[in-house]
């Protein structure tokens, strides 16, 4: 599972990834930690999905 860096609260976390057929796309999500909307971009690289979260008014 890919890990992202909250944009609020800047705490790592894992985060289910999609099939890599299904990638690049972007979900809406909520920190694990404090909450707060992010939405997380995924995509492939190197046979791996991988993910960037940012905050929703970014």
């Amino acid at each position: 599972m890919p890990t992202v860096t909250c944009p609020t609260c800047f705490e790592e976390f894992e985060v289910p990834a999609p099939y890599i057929t299904e990638v690049p796309c972007t979900v809406d999500y909520d920190c694990e930690v404090c909450c707060r909307p992010m939405s997380i971009d995924f995509w492939e690289e190197d046979g791996e999905v991988v993910a960037q979260a940012s905050g929703l008014a970014e």
